[in-house]
């Protein structure tokens, strides 16, 4: 953990801090300009094609991949929501599980993997994912996990701290930051 220091936050930034108020949000407003961006683009993905159990099993993947327990404390609540069990929450969060009973779930964690530890997927992962996913889901999904990768590195290098719980993902919507999950 880095001794980073938060920004001094203007009005401007408190009122967008109030908007998400979680202590990424914080961090990020050392940029001048990108924080909203930021969020608007990750929340997009709230209203993708994939689905909302896919979205949240990339992430909390992508979470265990990087060891940003950030990412982990944050969505878990999120993943649990959209439909999977806290068992297999522990089986996707642990990187060295690569055995699941859902082929399609197999080859999503391998990919996203490949994604993270290769900096961009394998062929054959690739081809895994494509067997149980279309093509503009494909796309997403690398997306989503480069998005949240990138995330990671931010909060790794600039020693973002666990927040004290994870957000009210409720609150942050009805601010209109974040579309309502579909």
């Amino acid at each position: 953990m880095t001794d980073f220091p938060y920004p001094s936050l203007t009005p401007e930034d408190e009122a967008t801090f109030k908007l998400f108020p979680i202590n990424l949000t914080r961090m990020m407003l050392h940029t001048q300009g990108l924080t909203v961006p930021y969020l608007k683009f990750s929340g997009a993905f709230r209203k993708a094609k994939i689905s909302p159990m896919v979205r949240e099993r990339v992430i909390v993947r992508v979470g265990a991949a990087t060891g940003c327990e950030y990412e982990l404390l944050q969505h878990h609540p999120e993943v649990l929501r959209t439909g999977t069990s806290e068992a297999l929450f522990s089986s996707i969060t642990d990187p060295s599980c690569h055995d699941f009973d859902d082929p399609a779930l197999a080859a999503l964690t391998a990919y996203v993997d490949s994604v993270v530890h290769d900096l961009g997927a394998r062929e054959e992962t690739l081809s895994a994912l494509r067997e149980h996913f279309p093509d503009n889901e494909v796309a997403e999904i690398t997306l989503l996990a480069a998005q949240y990768l990138m995330t990671a590195v931010f909060i790794a290098s600039l020693g973002v701290p666990l927040d004290a719980a994870p957000p009210d993902w409720s609150a942050a919507e009805s601010t209109g930051l974040l579309p309502n999950p579909r």
